[in-house]
């Protein structure tokens, strides 16, 4: 049952908003939001990788012609399939920041369908289209930032160099601020707009 709320469009659109300018915060001065920022954004870009692979079958689920106890079980269990990754990366980080992370991203993701920003009786429509923007969004924001030439600001190279990892964005995590940067801000811009039927999916 959806909570509408007035201008839903803008309650949904604050968090992604909010975290794009978190992105920007470190990316100029990398301690302005914690000592350990750039290693927790980087966390999360890859965790909201597993929220949209996430969101478009829990949408199917949710808006799907089942039962409810078989809803709940299918729930259940994509779930857990999805936070044995997630404990994955947290044992891997040492820390409990990823589940911390994944739960506050896919709170984030449902954030649009919960406040009723769906139109009545097409909420299945709105959350596939959802689904589209984030996966536009995610793709062009990281080509975006491989491509174009990023300026490096306040981040190192060396400021994920004690991860036992390497790639693009760990040698060059200022690439990686940018990414988070567009990504989130540009979905953010949209769900403002309530422009997310320029991303319609096909049923």
């Amino acid at each position: 049952m959806n909570i509408r709320l007035p201008y839903p469009n803008v309650v949904s659109s604050v968090p992604d908003i909010l975290m794009g300018l978190a992105f920007l915060v470190t990316w100029v001065d990398p301690s302005a939001l914690g000592e350990d920022m750039v290693p927790y954004l980087f966390q999360v870009m890859i965790l909201e990788f597993i929220i949209i692979h996430s969101a478009g079958f829990m949408s199917s689920i949710i808006y799907g012609n089942e039962p409810k106890t078989k809803k709940l079980t299918y729930m259940t269990g994509l779930t857990m399939f999805y936070l044995v990754f997630v404990l994955g990366f947290s044992f891997g980080f040492r820390s409990w920041w990823p589940v911390i992370a994944f739960g506050g991203l896919m709170f984030n993701r449902m954030l649009s369908v919960l406040t009723g920003q769906a139109e009545p009786g097409k909420e299945s429509e709105f959350a596939k289209n959802m689904w589209g923007l984030n996966v536009f969004c995610y793709l062009i924001s990281v080509f975006a930032a491989i491509l174009l030439p990023v300026p490096a600001l306040g981040v190192s190279s060396g400021d994920l160099s004690h991860l036992n990892m390497s790639g693009e964005f760990v040698d060059q995590p200022h690439k990686m601020m940018a990414w988070g940067f567009l990504y989130f801000t540009s979905v953010g811009y949209f769900e403002l707009r309530n422009k997310t039927r320029l991303f319609k999916v096909p049923s």
